[in-house]
């Protein structure tokens, strides 16, 4: 059981359980007593579980802050490219016969002889090969709109909401029909798929309870963030494009503009961190038959102690990232430290914990 933060990359926990109930997922989150928002692939146990603990928070202090579930769309994306690249393997040798009737008809025509037969035999491959190629494509298209669902904004540069995203899912679907997608399906139609719009809303009119505000400044972080394509038909509206990104924001305006650039920009889809975690315990596993509890606390530690070679978070650890006050980042030594002097030099001890 692995569980990370994803703005920092810290594990925060790393469990060798001897299973994937409710009540093991309940033990590791039951700590955590300001989580809002959970993000996990599909699994039964630790959506249980987050149910479970968001039911006995609201029994213990109706007023607490609510504890929400999101489903990956890590998972999601990855069992749809597994069906397309099916797809894909199935229309590769009908392309390859195609091309091999052309070869035919051409070695027919050299040596004299009638080719009509052949001839027919490629125009019918081909016909084969097309009819399969567009109907990968489609399957692509109808993906690909189901995928536009869970970007924080439409292509127009309006904040994405529940309503629309589920209408382009629900179109994507229609294409998606065979009962290879079946999976997908259930992913796209669980409710979970989508709580992270509802959470981004939800903050977002916290942080500014204006409409008309929130609206104009989360369109000026898209079109400062979506790179060099610019949707303008003109010139004019280029310029006019321009000129809105880049005039400069009054004092409440960019005020304004920082709490909700600070809320796009870690809003969470899905759960790829536990994921480059995992290939690192995965790497583990393939030398060594067991995974003890103590290697996963030592790789855990490694893991936040060591800082990133590239990205975002480039030349930084997960822990200093997550801004938590340590005496040193360095592995080797706080393996050496005495447990009861660090914990005496934690300033944020109940993170740490």
């Amino acid at each position: 059981m692995v569980g990370i933060e994803p703005a920092s990359m810290t594990a925060v926990f790393c469990h060798n359980a001897s299973d994937r109930k409710a009540e093991t997922w309940q033990q590791q989150l039951l700590p955590f007593k300001n989580l809002e928002f959970a993000i996990s692939d599909a699994a039964k146990g630790i959506a249980a579980a987050v149910q479970q603990i968001a039911q006995l928070r609201r029994q213990s202090n109706p007023s607490c802050s609510r504890l929400e579930h999101g489903l990956d769309l890590f998972h999601t994306s990855q069992e749809a490219q597994r069906v397309l690249g099916q797809a894909w393997r199935r229309v590769e040798p009908l392309w390859e016969q195609a091309e091999s009737c052309d070869t035919e008809v051409q070695r027919d025509k050299k040596q004299g002889i009638d080719a009509r037969g052949s001839a027919a035999a490629a125009h019918a491959a081909w016909s084969r090969a097309i009819a399969a190629f567009e109907q990968v494509e489609r399957l692509e298209l109808a993906w690909g709109r189901c995928r536009a669902a869970f970007e924080l904004f439409r292509p127009d540069g309006q904040l994405n909401d529940r309503v629309w995203a589920a209408a382009q899912i629900k179109a994507g679907m229609s294409e998606l029909t065979g009962p290879e997608w079946r999976k997908v399906r259930n992913f796209l139609t669980d409710r979970r798929s989508l709580a992270f719009l509802d959470r981004m809303h939800q903050r977002l009119a916290a942080a500014e309870p204006r409409k008309e505000w929130r609206e104009v400044l989360a369109w000026r972080w898209w079109r400062l963030h979506r790179g060099s394509s610019n949707p303008a038909s003109s010139p004019l509206a280029a310029m006019a494009y321009a000129a809105a990104v880049h005039l400069p924001l009054k004092e409440a305006e960019q005020a304004a503009y920082d709490r909700i650039a600070a809320i796009l920009k870690d809003t969470v889809r899905a759960s790829s961190a536990v994921e480059c975690m995992n290939s690192v315990l995965r790497m583990q596993q393939s030398r060594h038959r067991q995974m003890t509890q103590p290697m996963l606390d030592l790789k855990r530690l490694y893991w936040n102690c060591h800082p990133f070679r590239s990205g975002p978070r480039r030349k930084t650890c997960p822990y200093r990232a997550l801004r938590l006050e340590l005496p040193t980042y360095d592995f080797w030594t706080l393996l050496q430290s005495d447990p009861v002097d660090l914990t005496q030099e934690l300033s944020t001890s109940a993170i740490a914990a």
